[in-house]
């Protein structure tokens, strides 16, 4: 019988090194983008999650959606989202005094956050690392 694992091969770990040398220079680095329309309340910046913390994030809002007693899981995944202009946390979804901070915001505000994280967070998120073509 014939072996039919693919082991890598000279050619692949080439391959391979090359890859890993490209998207190196975009690992470890913040991906922050400032939440856009949101004026009179802007300040709000997003991040470009890594897998890590998209797996993270995923199990937060899981645990959230879970104990909903108060309803208030929708604006604990919004404080999750929401990051300074370094990539740190601002508000705390476990701080009862942050998150009804942000209950009381204006619904466009955190709609604006929803949909900037999403968007950098899909596959449409990828577009803005790459360098802008001139016409």
């Amino acid at each position: 019988m014939t072996n039919t694992v693919n082991i890598p091969d000279e050619t692949t770990d080439y391959a391979k090194r090359a890859y890993i040398s490209k998207a190196s220079q975009f690992l470890g680095k913040q991906l922050v983008y400032p939440v856009e329309g949101i004026a009179p309340f802007d300040g709000l910046y997003v991040k470009m999650l890594t897998v890590s913390e998209m797996t993270d994030f995923a199990a937060r809002c899981d645990e959230f959606n879970e104990n909903n007693e108060d309803g208030l899981a929708g604006i604990r995944e919004k404080a999750l989202m929401i990051v300074d202009s370094t990539g740190r946390p601002m508000f705390d979804p476990d701080n009862r005094e942050d998150v009804e901070f942000l209950r009381d915001m204006p619904a466009q505000v955190l709609m604006g956050v929803r949909d900037a994280f999403l968007s950098i967070n899909s596959e449409d998120g990828l577009k803005k690392l790459q360098p802008a073509k001139n016409s």
